[in-house]
């Protein structure tokens, strides 16, 4: 501390004895404690500790039931909760969620309300018609048309949200 502008000896605790400040250490001092008198008095007070959470969850996976459309609130059940209350009311801002079943989510906190953060998404293949191509013969002898079609296709595969 010596090297701050506090002086009670190397490596000496203050105990019952004075410690000298420089004049400069004192100005830097004063001015944290004028900085800190004049600032909001509902804000908590200054620490030095590591901020600490005390336990308080910021992501939960839980479960809900029924469609869930972007910007609606819904109540979600927290899964492994063994306790009450295991419910939060959280907001949909990104997905369509369209399924009737009970599904998974994940949930997160920002502040004091919860949030939507990820649904299960299931895979589903299409298959498109990418080229038809149509021939017809017609046998004069027998006044027969005889129509032959080809076709070509491929399948794609997409992700879709909460539908099982």
């Amino acid at each position: 501390m010596a090297d701050q502008g506090a002086n009670n000896g190397a490596g000496q605790a203050a105990g019952k004895s004075f410690v000298t400040f420089s004049r400069g250490a004192a100005q830097r001092i004063a001015k944290a404690v004028r900085t800190v008198e004049g600032g909001d008095r509902n804000q908590p007070g200054l620490t030095f500790d590591h901020p600490q959470f005390g336990g308080v969850k910021m992501f939960r996976i839980c479960t809900f039931t029924g469609s869930w459309s972007i910007g609606s609130t819904k109540t979600v059940t927290y899964k492994y909760a063994s306790s009450t209350p295991n419910t939060a009311v959280a907001t949909n801002l990104f997905f369509p969620v369209t399924s009737t079943a009970t599904l998974d989510c994940a949930i997160a906190k920002d502040g004091t309300a919860w949030f939507l953060v990820d649904v299960p998404f299931y895979t589903a293949s299409a298959v498109f018609i990418t080229a038809v191509s149509v021939g017809a013969t017609l046998n004069t002898n027998t006044c027969a048309i005889t129509v032959a079609t080809t076709s070509s296709t491929a399948t794609s595969t997409f992700l879709r949200i909460g539908v099982p």
